[in-house]
């Protein structure tokens, strides 16, 4: 098959479903660099290839933690998701991470939407005797009337012993219930805690030999298998369902002063399922992604501290549905760290995605280049500031921008010639390696990355007679679309392309632009990334 022609190429629909972000402070290259950044990349490569992608993401609106953002700023858990709601919007946009629909579950009209999947899913959930009512231990500040859970509740984690906070541990992805926190005491200084015994939902799971059959067949990490049967085997089986918290979307209570709402980490069950019916709308299907017939193929992608909720609350979840099947593919990133710690947004340790998008000497082309060529997939990055800057200037500045200049003076004054055969076969292998690195069940950015680099410092197709240097430039373009999206975009339009790149339109013989400057990558100084960095890593700072 040659991609190069398009003529034996089907297009097939993808959806893509990156998580989706708590709306309680700004995106930084923590976030961007993980699940977001892939699913732009898949997306992007599967574009050029002549595929049908859709990315479909949203706000994680009922979080504990807007709740805990709206007491920290005196104001209300719908005003604090509405605005960084758009904040993230804004960031994604900025970063170039493309989303064809962004999903609100609080607002119109997507709370009516959201609603209703949630009713119909815990009905046929019931009715398949998937819903248990479980009595638990909860601690509660009777001097605030809180229940302290989620965001407000701290200790250490009952398997790692971690400092945690909520229902996770960060470090070891594990999940437990609030009576399994080691050492628990609330987030806010507001008087003793009281344990008191209440009813929550949960989802019974199935077979846990069927679960894990499953994850095999995804391509799931044997270690992300190990903290899923982990989890199994401390919680039996069962999966929350609903939390003692004021702020969510309200379900039935069954004590009149415990309030019982959607646990937000089931409800990415239900807005799986809502993302799968609007791909149907919006391509033009008409079927919801996840029906077994769709012909869709489904991806998420997700840090490891979304292990339990994607693994056990989707994908274990939609076994017990019985007329959905499950995502096609769960591709988990390993966490992007910043001067060797943890991305903190209340700690101000980061790079906020505005701040390094705005800056007048950083291009977002070479962000997205440094933050991809890491391998998050085999385990953990760390953003250091020499690294990046001996990415802009050494790698693209001073080595991709100066062979761009010298290819640009060569282009020919009118259409050019044929491409060399080797050059056609060998952007031909390049894509191919792509699609390897992007579009299976273990993404590695990196490799993407890397067949990019093999094109980029190719002088044989560069130097070829018969218009090589057109050819290079323009199987450039293809192969840093979904690296370099605004290079990729500038070079394939001033080489008389229309839109954004495509392969099965690589072979046409469009003259060039050679009026308009080419583009290229301008140097970065220290002084530059400084402006961007937290306090505590600029000059001076006791880091």
């Amino acid at each position: 098959m040659s991609l190069l022609t398009g003529d034996t190429h089907t297009p097939r629909h993808y959806l893509l479903v990156p998580p989706e972000a708590t709306p309680n402070g700004p995106l930084h290259l923590g976030h961007v660099g993980g699940p977001f950044l892939w699913s732009d990349m898949i997306a992007r490569h599967l574009r050029v290839r002549g595929d049908l992608p859709l990315v479909i993401t949203g706000s994680d609106v009922y979080e504990s933690y807007v709740a805990l953002k709206a007491h920290a700023e005196d104001s209300t858990p719908g005003e604090v998701a509405a605005r960084y709601g758009q904040r993230i919007q804004d960031d994604l946009a900025t970063m170039r991470i493309g989303v064809d629909a962004f999903i609100v579950p609080d607002q119109q009209p997507w709370r009516e939407q959201f609603e209703q999947e949630v009713a119909a899913s815990i009905e046929r959930l019931t009715a398949r005797g998937a819903v248990l009512t479980r009595t638990e231990r909860v601690p509660h500040c009777g001097a605030s009337d809180r229940w302290v859970v989620g965001g407000w509740l701290q200790g250490r984690c009952p398997e790692c012993g971690a400092g945690i906070a909520s229902y996770f541990c960060e470090e070891c992805s594990a999940h437990f219930l609030p009576e399994s926190v080691v050492e628990p005491r609330p987030l806010l200084d507001e008087g003793p805690l009281t344990w008191r015994e209440i009813s929550s939902l949960f989802l019974r799971l199935p077979d846990r030999d069927l679960l894990d059959t499953t994850l095999v067949d995804l391509g799931v990490a044997d270690r992300y298998r190990a903290t899923v049967a982990r989890f199994l085997e401390r919680d039996g089986l069962t999966v929350r369902l609903s939390a003692p918290q004021t702020w969510g979307l309200p379900l039935p209570a069954a004590e009149p002063d415990v309030p019982r709402a959607l646990f937000p980490y089931a409800g990415i069950f239900m807005f799986a399922r809502l993302a799968g019916a609007v791909h149907g709308r919006l391509s033009g299907t008409g079927v919801n992604a996840f029906d077994p017939d769709s012909g869709v193929t489904t991806i998420t992608t997700l840090g490891v501290d979304n292990v339990i909720p994607t693994l056990v609350s989707i994908v274990g979840t939609s076994l017990l549905h019985g007329d959905m099947k499950p995502y096609d593919r769960c591709l988990i990133n390993n966490f992007y760290r910043l001067a060797g710690r943890k991305f903190s947004t209340s700690a101000r340790h980061a790079i906020w995605a505005a701040d390094i998008a705005a800056s007048p000497a950083i291009g977002v082309d070479t962000v997205r280049y440094h933050l991809a060529g890491a391998d998050l997939e085999s385990g953990a990055a760390s953003f250091e500031t020499a690294d990046f800057l001996r990415t802009a200037n050494a790698t693209l500045a001073d080595g991709l921008g100066k062979r761009i200049d010298a290819a640009w003076s060569r282009l020919p004054e009118g259409p050019p010639q044929a491409p060399a055969p080797a050059a056609a076969d060998l952007l031909e292998s390049l894509l191919a390696e792509q699609s390897a690195a992007l579009d299976a069940a273990r993404v590695s950015t990196r490799r993407a990355v890397a067949a990019l680099d093999r094109w980029c410092a190719d002088d044989a197709v560069a130097h070829a007679a018969e218009d090589g240097a057109y050819w290079w430039l323009k199987g450039l373009s293809l192969l840093a679309f979904p690296v370099m999206p605004d290079l990729a975009e500038l070079l394939w339009q001033r080489l008389g392309g229309a839109g954004e790149p495509r392969a099965a339109a690589f072979l046409a013989r469009t003259p060039a632009h050679r009026d308009r400057p080419a583009p290229g990558f301008g140097r970065v100084s220290a002084v530059d990334l400084d402006a961007c960095l937290p306090d505590t890593l600029r000059p001076g700072a006791d880091a």
